[in-house]
């Protein structure tokens, strides 16, 4: 963790001062104590310890230096270091370090002045800045602002492993808006654009929740992938980014069928290309979109290896299963970026950034968590029904289907298109950059024929690069409705002047579950 904190500081050209670097206590020098002699004619002894600040942890194979000198000492497994120096003049000298990552950005990062004097001994702490300091030196206005962070990095072609300029770095996230009477999730972004050496960063990203990201040009792209970004603190994510091939050159190559998902894992259509036990239907497998390779296992949390978990490269049909040892391997992927899932049952799905190159095979151990089995108590207690307006009343006599908050938790979906995958009529398609909700006759004609959303009771007009699963997360929501045309969709949702193609309305938890006088719950 290292490079992070030193290419900022390079890239930037930002001195700050080593008296603000944040050090927790170092382990105790194993020698005399600071200047106390301890041997009259003896050589200087000089201690210290090399803190990573980014992870305030030791920082293992930093070479210390002490200028004007040829002394140097290279730090253990503890970050420690330590100098017996015999041929040097007692006065003041400059101690450094620097580590092998550093020679290819070309900086020094930051340096103390010490007293050497024979027969003496002292311990230096050295370290780079911690992540705040950073943070207020590079982004002082997203300093200010609570729960805003930084993510930097530098964005490489896959093929050359050459830094890319030009390149927009796009973040994405739900933010929330309060209106008059509720409260909406509202898409949130940040951008930047790489520089000549492909560095980018970007400030005022959101901390403490979800945040998406993917890097493009015209011709390259990545795939979108999520980064943590720490309260008030800073990510560093770099990017490979892989040739964009054309829509119709996959089409054509996977038989005219573009990658969609009607109500399955994306590895049944792989199983049933190899025969699996219970596929009914044999498809071609999907053909390669590259020649880069993942390999790896999947294990739980308690280390026990997963037999039969699904792998899928997300926005791809590529897709396996681990072997009896855990163990998978997954070809004919595209270069660059990448996000995984993995995904079992028993176990809550996740997602990982994987940076594929065609010049070598990928490795990921995967860790999923165990779902924990809650029994509910039995109990015998009135209804009292939703709390979402007129919800109850059009899931009793509307056409449409509904999605409670329990129907929700027991899908376990991560992205919130996945929450249709199964609902008849209803088809979840890759458009190349995103998941988009279909209903079955608008995707048979091959037209385009958005379904028109509603949160929280009030229309969103989405247009076609908007991704619903950056709007609102399946968390978040209390309650869905789908209707599959206009004929089914009721009054209050054909205000929007759509629907023709159905209506998808969604109720947040928090925007769901007020009440205004509502007659039509009682």
């Amino acid at each position: 963790m290292l490079r992070p904190a030193l290419f900022l500081l390079a890239s930037l050209a930002v001195q700050l001062p080593a008296q603000a670097v944040h050090r927790p206590a170092p382990p105790p020098p194993q020698t005399a104590a600071e200047g106390t002699p301890s041997d009259t004619g003896g050589p200087a002894l000089v201690n210290g310890f090399v803190l990573d600040s980014m992870t305030n942890l030791p920082l293992a194979g930093a070479t210390v230096v002490i200028s004007g000198t040829t002394q140097t000492a290279t730090t253990d497994n503890g970050g420690r270091f330590h100098f017996e120096l015999d041929s040097l003049q007692d006065g003041i000298y400059t101690i450094g370090f620097f580590h092998p990552s550093l020679d290819s950005l070309g900086i020094t990062p930051p340096t103390q002045q010490i007293m050497i004097r024979r027969g003496t001994s002292q311990f230096v702490q050295l370290g780079v800045p911690s992540m705040t300091t950073i943070v207020a030196a590079i982004c002082p206005d997203s300093s200010r602002t609570e729960g805003r962070g930084l993510v930097l990095g530098v964005v490489r072609d896959a093929n050359t492993e050459q830094p890319l300029s030009g390149v927009h770095v796009v973040l994405m996230w739900t933010g929330m808006t309060v209106a008059a009477n509720s409260v909406l999730k509202v898409p949130k972004a940040v951008s930047a654009v790489t520089g000549q050496d492909g560095s980018y960063r970007a400030c005022g990203v959101a901390s403490g929740t979800r945040v998406t990201a993917q890097a493009r040009s015209a011709t390259q792209r990545s795939g979108w992938i999520e980064v943590a970004v720490p309260p008030g603190g800073l990510t560093v994510r770099d990017f490979l980014l892989g040739t964009v091939r054309p829509p119709e050159t996959v089409a054509q190559q996977s038989g005219g069928a573009q990658p969609s998902d009607s109500g399955g894992k994306g590895a049944d259509t792989a199983s049933a290309a190899r025969g699996a036990p219970g596929a009914t239907v044999a498809q071609a497998p999907p053909a390669p979109l590259g020649t880069s390779v993942l390999v790896g296992t999947v294990r739980g949390t308690n280390g026990k290896l997963l037999e039969g978990a699904t792998v899928l490269l997300l926005g791809t049909r590529l897709a396996t299963r681990t072997d009896e040892k855990g163990a998978f391997r997954l070809s004919g992927l595209p270069a660059g970026t990448q996000s995984v899932e993995f995904r079992e049952i028993g176990y809550a799905p996740r997602r990982y950034a994987v940076d594929l190159t065609p010049h070598r095979e990928t490795r990921i151990v995967a860790e999923l968590e165990e779902r924990a089995a809650v029994l509910q108590a039995i109990e015998v207690t009135a209804k009292t029904g939703s709390s979402i307006p007129g919800f109850d009343q059009r899931k009793k006599f509307g056409m449409g289907t509904f999605l409670t908050r329990e129907d929700i938790e027991k899908r376990g979906a991560i992205s919130t298109t996945d929450l249709f995958r199964g609902i008849p009529g209803v088809q979840v398609n890759w458009d190349g950059s995103e998941y988009i909700v279909q209903m079955s006759r608008s995707a048979a004609t091959g037209v385009s024929c958005p379904v028109q959303y509603y949160i929280d009771g009030s229309p969103f007009l989405a247009s076609s690069s908007d991704d619903m699963d950056q709007i609102v997360q399946p968390q978040d929501i209390e309650a869905i409705e789908v209707y599959k045309s206009a004929t089914e969709t009721p009054m209050e949702f054909q205000n929007a002047g759509g629907g023709a193609c159905g209506t998808i309305v969604i109720w947040t938890r928090r925007g769901g579950t007020r009440r205004t006088n509502d007659k039509d719950n009682r």
